[in-house]
């Protein structure tokens, strides 16, 4: 029997690896070359701002219905939903590959794709934790590093094809990665047991609302908020990574190998992170990954040439390498068995929320004072995030220690 186990374990992981890499192959050539590709169609870097603001506000209402109708019909499988989503993608990625649109119908079909793309994350983080919560000790660590090395390997290839061929190709290899996602959605099973069923002795209020999940755990509201202030300061690194490239005197080559070792160190971090979790606590570790993007903003923010860009995008390892799988770990402790569906989508949510902000902000900021006063800015936003990850590690531990009836953290 715990033979048959470990394979059914195995098996899953597999596919949640197929799942996630599929995924993250699409969001690379989608959203890791926007820039790239509007600029080819002639967005300036404001617009494109405006462009990635819209797709975090579309994001934003996508989230908020996908959480509610998973939560009202529990009994519909996530893979579903995330199925239903993919095909909306794969029909609007079909007519940005019929470019040249209009640039105001590229910019409304662009971000109502970026929108959709935004949603899965949350879904497969809830998906796999249904998992986990029913009991089957799945690994989340070494999935989630494979899904980082398709990403890099993909972003370096991508900066070399780039090189030889027209940006207008990328919408064609999107379509392609959407096809071979949709087909993971399609192949993952159903969680063990009802939707849910780890927290069946406590029945969920009828109809409990985001206001109430955030009003019942400061831990949470902080948690939220740290966030949003580090998502914001990598405005640099991820929409405008290609102008910082450019400042330092590289190519799309030179940008590819940045997303590479930007996202390959990250897959070391993802691996370790479920020990680093039992060893440590979630909170611990979300403490070095924050300070960790504060050290990589710093190293930007003084660099005069691509050694220093390539080596802050190697800090990677302890950034989002940690910070991926230890924000599902510590949302799943912080809140109750079921509202961890929207709790995983609030966190989702919040780098949706920082860059309807930020990034316009950070167009319109490259366009007028350069990219280096952005880099500063960046490092700025690390500093507040780290600081208030500190108090939120510090809150839930007082929660901790507290007398059982005195919690309301």
């Amino acid at each position: 029997m715990p033979q048959l186990t470990k394979r059914k374990t195995f098996k899953i992981e597999a596919l949640y690896a197929g799942l996630q890499s599929s995924y993250w192959l699409g969001a690379c050539i989608f959203s890791g070359f926007m820039a790239v590709y509007l600029g080819f169609y002639g967005f300036s870097d404001t617009l494109i701002g405006l462009t990635s603001s819209l797709i975090s506000i579309i994001t934003v209402v996508f989230q908020l219905y996908v959480s509610s109708y998973s939560d009202k019909h529990p009994h519909i499988p996530i893979k579903r939903t995330a199925a239903l989503i993919y095909l909306a993608m794969l029909a609007l990625v079909g007519l940005l590959a019929l470019a040249p649109l209009p640039i105001l119908l590229m910019l409304l079909v662009y971000s109502l794709t970026g929108g959709l793309i935004n949603v899965i994350p949350g879904l497969y983080n809830a998906l796999i934790m249904q998992f986990v919560n029913a009991g089957l000790p799945v690994h989340l660590g070494w999935p989630r590093g494979v899904s980082a090395m398709v990403y890099a390997t993909a972003a370096f290839f991508l900066g070399l094809a780039l090189e030889r061929y027209a940006a207008s190709i990328l919408m064609y290899l999107c379509l392609a990665a959407l096809l071979i996602a949709l087909f993971f959605a399609l192949k993952m099973p159903r969680p063990p047991g009802k939707p849910d069923e780890t927290a069946a002795s406590v029945p969920p209020p009828a109809k409990a609302s985001f206001r109430d999940l955030l009003s019942a755990s400061r831990v949470l509201q902080l948690f939220l908020v740290a966030s949003i202030f580090m998502q914001a300061g990598q405005s640099n690194t991820l929409l405008f990574l290609p102008r910082i490239i450019s400042s330092a005197g590289g190519g799309k080559t030179a940008l590819g190998l940045a997303m590479f070792i930007q996202v390959g160190m990250e897959m070391p971090g993802m691996l370790l992170t479920p020990w680093l979790v039992r060893r440590f606590r979630a909170r611990a570790v979300l403490v070095v990954s924050f300070a960790s993007y504060l050290l990589k903003a710093v190293i930007i923010h003084f660099s005069n040439g691509m050694g220093g860009i390539l080596l802050a995008m190697a800090a990677s390892l302890l950034c989002y390498g940690l910070y991926g799988l230890s924000s599902v770990y510590f949302v799943n402790d912080i809140v109750r068995p079921h509202e961890r569906v929207r709790a995983q989508v609030l966190v989702t949510m919040s780098g949706a929320l920082a860059a309807i902000v930020a990034n316009p902000l950070a167009g319109l900021v490259v366009d007028q004072f350069g990219v280096n006063t952005l880099n500063l800015a960046c490092a700025i936003c690390q500093t507040l995030a780290l600081m208030l990850m500190l108090l939120c590690a510090w809150l839930q531990n007082a929660g901790e220690l507290a007398p059982v009836n005195q919690r309301g953290i």
